[in-house]
């Protein structure tokens, strides 16, 4: 098994790199996912993809972070979003299956997953086996779907060079707290406004509401 020199991002070592950079290629939708296509869906020969995943608590409210690079290093896509409560370990095996399916839009030849859990990566190559049966559907999964490229390997690679999935990991975080600042603040709005409604005017604001919610 070869270790994570393959790929380094030597032009992509600033913080907020790509995210900053690429704002207007932002997509969100669900639960604080955040999507950054760098350039059109086009077919490549080969595919690098680094994953991460992190509970708070174990477990905990957990979120993954991938970057998918082509070959020369460039950055093609980078998902970051949270993926509900779980463990850390379950989230970067959800990191590594997501990945996979990300990186098939892009029907590559060849895909190189990196991951700096040994854990996980000893899972997928078979050095170890796990005997939690909830980790072993996850194993059948990541494979069936890594099945689908031509060829494929899970090397495991040191944290130096693993930046960019975490720092995903932690935007998903903070796009939650955003997320949860402006759902209060709206609330804060919403309760000023009615509070100073006669009561005529109130009722028909809870109708409007509720037929939202009937909507909804």
């Amino acid at each position: 098994m070869t270790g994570g020199s393959l790929l380094n991002y030597p032009h992509r070592e600033e913080e907020d790199g790509p995210i900053a950079q690429r704002q207007s290629n932002r997509l969100i939708t669900g639960r604080s996912q955040v999507r950054i296509l760098v350039g059109p869906l086009a077919a490549m020969d080969k595919l690098f993809v680094y994953i991460d995943g992190k509970a708070e608590g174990e477990p905990g409210e957990a979120g993954i972070g991938i970057v998918i690079t082509d070959k020369e290093g460039n950055v093609v896509e980078e998902i970051s979003h949270l993926i509900g409560r779980t463990t850390s370990q379950i989230a970067r095996y959800r990191a590594l299956i997501e990945g996979a399916r990300y990186a098939l839009a892009y029907s590559p030849q060849s895909i190189i997953l990196f991951s700096s859990d040994q854990r996980l990566v000893n899972h997928m190559i078979g050095v170890f086996q796990t005997r939690e049966p909830r980790l072993n559907r996850l194993l059948e999964e990541a494979k069936e779907a890594l099945n689908e490229f031509p060829h494929w390997r899970v090397n495991f690679v040191d944290s130096k060079t693993n930046r960019r999935a975490p720092r995903l990991v932690k935007l998903a975080f903070r796009n939650r707290i955003q997320a949860k600042i402006t759902r209060d603040q709206l609330e804060l709005r919403l309760l000023a406004r009615v509070a100073s409604l006669a009561d005529e005017d109130m009722e028909r604001v809870i109708e409007y509401a509720e037929n939202l919610h009937r909507k909804g």
